[in-house]
C-alpha cells in the first residue's frame, strides 16, 4: 500500500502532498518530483504493473501539474523558500 503524507514551509506556509520516497502500490510506483518549468511538486507514476499478464513497465516521470518531462526527484524542500518541508502526518493510503 502506498502513502502520501502533507509537508508544509514552516517559513511560507505552503501545502504539499507528497510521498518523498518511492512508494509502491498495488499496481504502481510512484516518486516524489519538483517540475523546473511550472515549480510543482507531487507524486509522478515511474512504475506499472499489469495484472493481467504480470508485466511492469517503466514510466518516465512527468509534472501532473503541467505534464512536463522536465523534472528532478523532491528533495524535501519548499519550492518557494528551498528550506526542509515539515512532514505532517499521512494524507493518503493508496493502491
Amino acid at each position: 500500500m502506498g502513502t502520501s503524507h502533507n509537508y508544509e514551509c514552516k517559513k511560507c506556509h505552503k501545502s504539499i502532498s507528497a510521498s518523498l520516497k518511492d512508494t509502491e502500490g498495488m499496481s504502481s510506483k510512484v516518486l516524489a518530483v519538483k517540475c523546473n518549468d511550472c515549480k510543482e511538486v507531487g507524486d509522478s507514476t515511474i512504475e506499472q504493473t499489469f495484472s493481467w499478464n504480470n508485466e511492469t513497465v517503466q514510466v518516465e516521470p512527468i509534472c501532473e501539474a503541467c505534464e512536463s518531462e522536465n523534472v528532478v526527484k523532491w528533495d524535501g524542500k519548499c519550492p518557494e523558500c528551498n528550506i526542509e518541508m515539515i512532514d505532517k502526518g499521512v494524507f493518503l493510503y493508496w493502491d
